[in-house]
């Protein structure tokens, strides 16, 4: 960074100043972007890897979730710079932390899915207990609509 003073001009001073300002915005702004569209890669290949198991396996269990973390994870170490054995490394440690992070998250997000399963199926079976058949039945159930 300059130094106030370490130019006699001030109006030099001020521009380099700006200048040195302007670099550091567009290098902060270009790490941001960059770091936004890597986020949004990983995101895309996870999702995309995850359905396409569930579509080859024909279910959606805990495995997708961890072959999903697994694969993708792999192929970004694989696209880390480095040599080829650097490389093969990263694709190995990718591989492995991948599934051993993913595997309680696709647990989690299981458990929850069954959870919110189960609370619907019990809303609708107080719904079903509560209708009444016939035409008094019809006229409740709009009233019970118009009034929430």
């Amino acid at each position: 960074m300059l130094k106030l003073g370490s130019t006699p001009d001030k109006r030099e001073q001020y521009r380099l100043m700006r200048d040195a300002m302007e670099k550091r915005f567009i290098r902060i702004t270009r790490g941001s972007i960059v770091g936004g569209v890597r986020l949004g890669m990983f995101t895309a290949a996870f999702c995309g890897f995850q359905n396409l198991l569930v579509e080859q396996r024909g279910v959606h269990d805990v495995y997708n979730v961890a072959g999903a973390g697994s694969a993708t994870a792999a192929i970004f170490g694989l696209i880390l710079p480095g040599s080829l054995q650097w490389r093969a490394r990263n694709v190995m440690m990718g591989s492995i932390l991948g599934a051993a992070f993913c595997f309680p998250l696709g647990w989690l997000q299981l458990k929850l899915a069954e959870k919110a399963y189960e609370e619907s199926l019990a809303a609708e079976s107080d719904e079903r207990r509560e209708t009444k058949g016939g035409v008094g039945g019809a006229i409740e159930r709009l009233e019970g609509h118009l009034n929430k």
